[in-house]
């Protein structure tokens, strides 16, 4: 540790310059720049100074590899059509109506906002009394014949090809009422048959 200020004034003097090594009468190591009779000249290298290159850098530590998160495939999901959201009305019969026919014939018409969209197969299916009139038809008027007189209920709803069901009607009742022949009063009731004709009692 004694020579531990020398070796320190040693790296402080200038580079290239001339250093000189001599002990004084304490036994004590000088180093110095000026020339001393009993000094011993001490060859120092020139120094080097390492300017850092940016480009090169220390290989970092290992580290895991990156994972990442895969994305999501949209394919599917562009290829997949939203479900178009229909509403359903039965407009004529009207509910609770009541309707003479006596061919028992009777005209359904329906709206159905937005329209249907024929692409994805979607089509009409009517129910009279609850059982299919029909197959599924991309019409909304359903041409009904020979009902029977009475109370029936019909109801819509909007299917594909595969019997997905995207939107009901709601269930409507009507009256449907036809001339029976037994009331029918236009007929001519027979005249008397057999014998004559009764005389006229004016004439002689």
């Amino acid at each position: 540790m004694r020579y531990t200020w020398l070796l320190l004034l040693f790296f402080s003097f200038p580079a290239l310059a001339e250093i000189y090594r001599w002990v004084d009468e304490s036994g004590n190591v000088v180093f110095t720049d000026e020339p001393h009779p009993q000094a011993e000249k001490i060859e120092v290298s020139p120094s080097t100074v390492y300017t850092p290159d940016d480009s090169i850098r220390a290989p970092e530590p290992d580290q895991p590899p990156l994972t990442l998160s895969p994305e999501p495939d949209s394919s599917d999901e562009d290829n997949e059509a939203p479900a178009t959201s229909y509403e359903l009305r039965i407009i004529a019969p009207s509910g609770d109506e009541s309707i003479w026919s006596n061919n028992g014939d009777l005209t359904v018409s329906m709206i159905v906002e937005p329209a249907l969209d024929a692409e994805q197969g979607h089509k009409i299916l009517l129910q009279l009394d609850g059982e299919a009139v029909s197959e599924p038809r991309a019409s909304t008027t359903f041409q009904l014949n020979n009902l029977s007189r009475g109370t029936h209920t019909l109801d819509a709803m909007i299917v594909d090809d595969n019997g997905n069901t995207f939107a009901s009607s709601p269930v409507i009742s009507f009256q449907l009422h036809r001339t029976s022949i037994q009331n029918n009063t236009g007929l001519t009731p027979p005249g008397p048959t057999g014998g004559r004709p009764s005389p006229n009692p004016g004439a002689n």
